[in-house]
């Protein structure tokens, strides 16, 4: 009977990387390509979108790979990249998306009877609205640890596997979060 040896896959050395060795770019390249596709597609939902990802990581590493101090594994460097830009594109696109949505509302709200629009609607809008404003207020770790963890009703050790933190590191993170918001939500609101 036959045994097969386990897979073991060999990072290109950060020297040869360093060197600007194709053989080794190219090879990394095909070791990592499949992972950093599902992960950066589990943050953006996209594939086309995670594929744009996927490629900038690694234009990006090429052009940093100066500033890699080896205090991790080149892999791990390379995730680190790609979820930061898969963030960065996250911010953006829903910030764009935002916008798209206010102004169809808008142009929604001249064309319906002014009659119909309550103050408790008009209300409960400017509520959701500074809400809204508030989550962008805060800094991008505190903001993905609260989209995670609230929005989307991760657990924290769900949420701790998909940021690369400890539970703790979670928790901390995520109370300090509720703080800022709730202090930011208390000026806007007058309510505290």
């Amino acid at each position: 009977m036959e045994m097969t040896q386990p897979c073991t896959t060999v990072e290109p050395s950060v020297e040869a990387l360093k060197a600007g060795d194709e053989q080794a770019y190219r090879r990394l390249f095909e070791q990592e390509r499949d992972r950093l596709q599902n992960f950066v597609m589990k943050i953006l939902g996209d594939h086309d979108e995670a594929e744009n990802i996927v490629q900038e990581t690694f234009a990006v590493a090429y052009r940093q790979i100066d500033d890699f101090r080896g205090e991790s594994k080149v892999s791990t460097w390379l995730f680190s990249i790609a979820r930061h830009l898969a963030y960065g594109h996250l911010r953006k696109t829903k910030r764009h998306t935002y916008r798209e949505h206010e102004t169809i509302e808008l142009l929604q709200a001249e064309r319906a009877d002014t009659a119909a629009m309550t103050l408790e609607a008009v209300e409960a809008e400017e509520r959701r609205r500074i809400v809204h404003d508030a989550l962008q207020e805060l800094p991008d770790h505190y903001r993905r640890v609260v989209q995670l963890r609230d929005l989307e009703e991760k657990s924290t050790a769900e949420t701790a596997e998909q940021l690369g933190l400890t539970e703790v590191n979670v928790r901390v993170r995520l109370h300090r979060a509720r703080k800022q918001l709730r202090e930011h939500l208390c000026e806007r609101m007058d309510a505290c």
